[in-house]
């Protein structure tokens, strides 16, 4: 039974690929984006019920995701992945409330699998 769709973004291609197949073993379908704009252009294509967002990338930061998918009026529920401090996903936790975007939590990294499940299925 499908769960639902998890999109990620994460320029960390072991990271992303273990993400997707956590999501895959819970029921989900799931992909992984490398490239902030190939994962912005399959939020609209996709239809994602949920994303994972790095916060760290070369090519654009995890604050212009979320206002890129805030600016799409994207419904997807938000979980925030980083390597980064707790303050700082915390920051970006709050940014994207107040963005309105729907947020599950954080996922600190090194993460457990089991970490990721209870997000999942939080939703």
């Amino acid at each position: 039974m499908n769960q639902g769709r998890l999109l990620v973004l994460d320029d960390d291609l072991t990271v992303g690929t273990l993400l997707v197949i956590v999501a895959e073993s819970a029921g989900f379908e799931a992909q992984l984006c490398e490239q902030p704009q190939v994962f912005l252009d399959a939020v609209k294509t996709w239809a994602p019920t949920h994303v994972a967002i790095d916060l760290k990338m070369p090519q654009m930061n995890g604050s212009q995701v979320l206002q890129a998918l805030a600016a799409a009026q994207s419904q997807a529920r938000v979980i925030i992945c980083s390597g980064a401090g707790s303050a700082d996903t915390q920051d970006a936790l709050d940014e994207a409330r107040r963005l309105g975007l729907h947020t599950v939590g954080a996922l600190p990294k090194p993460f457990s699998l089991s970490s990721l499940r209870a997000l999942l299925a939080s939703a």
